[in-house]
């Protein structure tokens, strides 16, 4: 795991101070070499991030930040769900930024289906313990979701007596 803390030279990001979680080794790296940094999708982050933007207290477009999370990490996570139409927002490229700044809104509709099926945690733990993280990195979205679905759906008529 990479965490960055970003130096910042009058508002403009010139390089970043980059800790290797693993080792505590620190590294800086210019803005072109930050640009090029690829961030792997991680279904934990993504679930993180999506019950994030549904505890918001209301509808004002602005930035998530996650507390502990690295923000390179987050956005990059928000960009794609906004790209996937999980996401309402603004977006906002800036050359200056490795990643789409999105001013979160709320959820989509289909986000908020998504976030349904992923915020209970019995089902969550279920699919977390029969595929590992990097099979859940490796599966479409929409794979995830429909499995999700079905698991909720499961768990919801068992409940039910169903």
């Amino acid at each position: 795991m990479v965490r960055s803390v970003c130096a910042r030279v009058m508002g403009m990001i010139e390089s970043a101070s980059v800790r290797v979680a693993e080792t505590g080794d620190v590294y800086t790296i210019s803005l072109d070499t930050l640009r090029g940094v690829k961030v792997r999708r991680d279904m934990e982050m993504v679930r993180t991030v999506l019950l994030a933007i549904e505890a918001k207290a209301d509808l004002k477009p602005r930035e998530i930040k996650i507390d502990g999370e690295d923000d390179l990490v987050v956005g990059r996570h928000i960009e794609l769900l906004f790209a996937a139409g999980m996401i309402d927002g603004i977006e906002n490229r800036q050359i200056n930024r490795p990643y789409a700044l999105v001013l979160v809104r709320d959820l989509t509709w289909e986000g908020h289906d998504f976030v349904a099926s992923l915020k209970n945690d019995t089902v969550w733990h279920q699919i977390k313990t029969k595929l590992s993280a990097t099979e859940l990195a490796s599966l479409p979205l929409s794979v995830i979701k429909s499995v999700a679905t079905a698991a909720v759906e499961h768990w919801a008529k068992t409940r039910l007596g169903l």
